[in-house]
Formats: structure tokens, C-alpha cells, sequence
């Protein structure tokens, strides 16, 4: 008598190590996505100190002008690029990028609520809800953010 594993138990081993690889692949995803969201998170931060050193150093927030918007990444408007230049590298040393949409519309939004009293707003998408709207449609092309700070 030969010994051995026939087929059908085979083609039901294949099958359970299958459906366990797609269950741990689908947590290592979600795990990711966390992970992007808290970068975002830290970047936000990093940007709205340096944001607020520069308006301590000059008593006027980074380019742009009250009631305006900046794609702070985003190569097509022009204020981006000078937004980066005022804090970069002085403030900070690099301004970060969002890990999935740089150089896009839906980068970090930063709009100037009140260039001579220095309050502003960062704005990040997060790809976990935070169950928040904040709707820029003064911006280009118009904007919807989930998570947002203001100072």
C-alpha cells in the first residue's frame, strides 16, 4: 500500500492556506493604511511649527495671501513651490509630501485664514473616516479634507 496525501486533501490545504494568506494580507493593508494616516498626521505638525516660526521671524505667515489656498506639493500652483521655499530648510528641514497624492491636487492643503494675525489652516486626507468634512471650495478646483488643524 503506497502512502501519500491524496488530491482532495491537497486541493483542501491549498484552499485553507489561501484564505488565511488573504485574511493576514487584508490586516497588513489596514496596518499600512494607519500608518500613512499617522505620517500624515506628523507631517501636519511639522509643517504648522514651522509655519508659525516663520510668523514669529517676520510677523506675516509663508507666501500667500489671506483667504488664499496652497497645494503645498502640488507643482501646478504656484504657491506651493514658494510656500516651500519660505520654511524650507530654514524651519524645516524639508517640507514633507503626502505618501500617496504628492504633487496632485489632494496634497496638504494650507490656506491662510489671516495672513497679519497668523491663523491658518493645514489640511490632510486620511484614508481611515474621521467622520469630518471641511469643504475648501474657494480653493482650485475645490477641496474636501478630513482631517484639518487650525491656529
Amino acid at each position: 500500500m503506497k502512502k501519500g496525501f491524496t488530491l482532495i486533501e491537497l486541493l483542501v490545504v491549498i484552499a485553507i492556506i489561501g484564505m488565511l494568506s488573504s485574511v493576514v494580507l487584508g490586516s497588513l493593508n489596514q496596518a499600512r493604511a494607519k500608518a500613512r494616516d499617522a505620517k500624515r498626521k506628523q507631517d501636519i505638525g511639522q509643517i504648522q511649527r514651522a509655519a508659525i516660526m516663520y510668523f514669529d521671524a517676520f510677523g506675516y505667515l509663508p507666501r500667500n495671501g489671506s483667504g488664499w489656498c496652497t497645494y503645498i506639493s502640488n507643482p501646478t500652483n504656484s504657491w506651493g513651490p514658494s510656500f516651500q521655499a519660505d520654511i524650507s530648510p530654514t524651519y524645516i528641514k524639508s517640507v514633507p509630501l503626502d505618501p500617496t497624492t504628492s504633487n496632485q491636487v489632494g496634497d496638504y492643503l494650507y490656506y491662510n485664514v489671516n495672513n497679519a494675525a497668523g491663523n491658518f489652516t493645514l489640511c490632510a486626507n486620511l484614508e481611515q473616516s474621521t467622520g469630518q468634512s471641511y469643504n475648501y471650495s474657494g480653493c482650485a478646483g475645490g477641496a474636501i479634507y478630513n482631517y484639518c488643524v487650525s491656529i
